[in-house]
Formats: structure tokens, sequence, C-alpha cells
């Protein structure tokens, strides 16, 4: 074979290669690198993913807000900083036999739960079969005998259901505000009828809401304590109401330090920090809120606040 011959085949040879190298190269940007787009009858949502972090997002008003978060390669690591405040609300029932979350989204905290309570059960109620079908093909979410799935509205499964629990957990958003039907007064003693006389009830509520006011006071005359959680530099609260009047909240931060969490809970969350940001809702600052009940629904009291905005503009 002559040198010209040869060098050719070789050129050939690298050229081929270097389009082989390309072709995986760009084959693994898009593994790492994915957006996909869901329209659903209760969400338009998007699954994006960046390296080992997948999130699922809901599209509201031509916004895009985070619903759910899991890291591939952890998925037990809490990748949404709201959801390590709800695990926060341990530190005041540390030992769950039973949790009932209403709002599946990606089933992040599903997969924490799990690992971090190996002897609890948790029941999540979804509406949206989509977003459930999604949390597994793309989420890593893998309901099991411990972790089962209903697809339903929430307060209709409440209606139906004959169980009590330990922790219910409200986390229904739809892009920016939960279902007004989830945040009424009938709505909450429908929960704590559902609830073990030491139970918690814990809701994720934005504090720029103009119902904000109304979710501390509407929540306190169903429940006996109410405190919160403020999540640093976002516009999310975690509400944390008891289903007992004593001890007091304040009193069960004090004793955090006696409280045995599993490694998995103490990796995502510190019981003594979350005990420090701890503080009653002050339910005296907001005694003049309209209280939300199924006859005056969150949605008519946004437009009553629209209407008198615009009378003070007029």
């Amino acid at each position: 074979m002559d040198r010209r011959r040869r060098n050719s085949i070789f050129a050939l040879g690298r050229f081929v290669l270097a389009i082989a190298l390309v072709c995986v190269f760009a084959q693994r940007i898009v593994a790492e690198v994915n957006s996909l787009s869901f329209e659903t009858p209760y969400n338009h949502i998007t699954i994006e993913r960046s390296g080992s972090i997948v999130e699922m997002r809901s599209v509201w008003r031509s916004r895009l807000y985070r619903e759910s978060a899991v890291d591939l390669n952890d998925p037990t690591h809490l990748v949404v900083p709201y959801t390590g405040w709800i695990a926060a609300s341990a530190i005041f029932h540390p030992s769950p036999k039973h949790a009932l979350m209403i709002g599946l989204g990606g089933g992040g905290f599903n997969q924490f739960f799990e690992q971090a309570f190996p002897t609890a059960t948790m029941e999540t109620v979804e509406i949206d079969p989509k977003v459930f079908e999604l949390a597994q093909k793309h989420l890593a979410f893998k309901p099991s005998e411990r972790d089962k799935v209903d697809v339903a509205d929430g307060r209709m499964f409440l209606r139906h259901s004959k169980n009590v629990y330990d922790w219910i957990i409200l986390d229904a958003f739809r892009g920016g505000f939960v279902p007004p039907h989830l945040k009424t007064m009938e709505f909450y003693k429908l929960a704590q009828a559902h609830m073990t006389p030491d139970g918690l009830f814990v809701a994720n509520v934005h504090t720029n809401s103009s119902l904000f006011a109304s979710d501390i006071r509407t929540m306190r005359e169903v429940f006996p304590q109410l405190g919160l959680f403020e999540v640093p530099e976002t516009d999310n609260a975690i509400l944390v109401a008891a289903n007992f009047k004593s001890p007091s909240l304040e009193d069960l931060c004090k004793n955090v330090a006696r409280l045995g969490f599993s490694p998995v809970f103490r990796k995502n969350v510190d019981p003594a920090a979350a005990a420090r940001a701890f503080r009653p809702a002050l339910v005296e600052a907001n005694k003049k809120a309209p209280l939300l009940t199924d006859d005056f629904a969150p949605t008519e009291f946004l437009d009553a606040v629209k209407t008198k905005r615009a009378a003070r503009e007029n």
C-alpha cells in the first residue's frame, strides 16, 4: 500500500472517530439537559433535566413554578428548599406512623419520607393522573405498599376515607395558588377529623398572597395551635397546625436536642436550626382578615380585593 493511500485511510479513520465522539458527546448533552412539555386538564407541566437533577414545573399565567425536583443520584435529597421545612415539622411529632400528602408533584418528598421514617407509611392524593405518570417516568418515583398513591381530589378523598393520620401535609399548588376548596374552614375541619389527637396539619403557603393573613386566621379558628417556618429567600411559609393544646409548640422546640432522627432526616434537616426558626403565627395581627369558608371562597375574596383596589384608584 503506497503512502498516499495509507494516509487517506488514516485520515478517513480519524474523521469517522471524530464524528463518533461528537455523536456520543451530543447524546450525553441531550441526556443531561432535556425539556419536555405536557398539557393536562389541570396543568401545563414541563419536565426539565440538568445533570442528575430533574425538575417538574407548572406554567400559570406565563410564569414557571417549580413544583418538585429530584436528584436522580440521591432521591432522598430534598432539592427544593421549602420541602426541607415541611420535613422540619417532625420536631413536633418525630415518630409518625401514618401520613397523608395532598399533592404528589414529582414525588420528591415521598422518596425522602420513605427512607427518613422507615417504619411509617404515606398515602398521597394527586388529582392529575398525568402528574402521577410523569413522577414515575422521569423523577424515579416508585409507589409501594408503604407509599401508596390515590388519583383523586384531596377533599373528596378525605370525605370518603376512614383513616386517621399523624401528619396531613397540604402541598397542592397549581402554579401560584392552592385550589380554593382546600383553603376553607370546612376543609380544615374535615382534615382535623382525620387526625390523631397529637397530629399535625402542615401546609405550604405563599406569604405574598392576598390570602396569607386569612390563611392564618382561618386555620387558627380550627386548630388549637398554629405556627410557621418562613423559608429563607423565597415567598414560601410552612404553616404547622397542632391538634393539641399542650404541650405548646414553643415548649416542644426546647426539647429538640433529645429527639432521635435517622441519618437521612439529619442530612436534610438541622433540628436545632428548625427549632430556632419556628415562630408562633400572630393571630391578633390577622384577626381582621376575612375567614375563608365555602360560602366566601378565596376566589371571591380575590375578586373583592381587586374591586377594592380599583375603587381606591378611581
